[in-house]
């Protein structure tokens, strides 16, 4: 397998995680470090619950090189970078843990760009059975 397509499936696969990590959380009922409002804590549930649901939803997009999944992904990450920086500044540091994972994602997306703008992979990136 060449490096490019490595790549891509180790960011697919991170990305999966990460997407289900973000819900895994709900589940365990995160108690926060400081005291927060009734508000600030629904906004870090359904930030978390958003999240990870349309993360989710993307991922096959983003498998099959969709141009709507490169767009959704990316603004998730960007969204989900500019939420983690709120609560790193007003709910608790821990949530800078956040941001390094989002925005790897989105880099990624960056330089890779092309190969989902086309709506399709290119010939030489698709992985082929034997």
């Amino acid at each position: 397998m060449e490096k490019k397509k490595a790549l891509f499936l180790i960011v697919l696969v991170f990305a999966g995680l990460y997407y289900i990590g973000r819900l895994a959380v709900l589940s365990a009922a995160p108690e926060f470090e400081n005291e927060v409002s009734d508000l600030e804590s629904d906004v870090v549930h359904y930030s978390f619950l958003v999240i990870g649901v349309l993360g989710l939803l993307l991922l096959p997009g983003l498998a099959l090189h969709k141009p709507w999944s490169f767009w959704g992904t990316l603004a998730l990450s960007l969204y989900t970078v500019a939420f983690d920086l709120w609560a790193l500044v007003f709910i608790q540091p821990s949530a800078a843990a956040g941001i390094i994972p989002s925005a790897g994602i989105a880099g990624y997306l960056l330089v890779a760009r092309r190969d989902f703008l086309h709506g399709r992979p290119s010939p030489n990136d698709t992985i082929s059975v034997r």
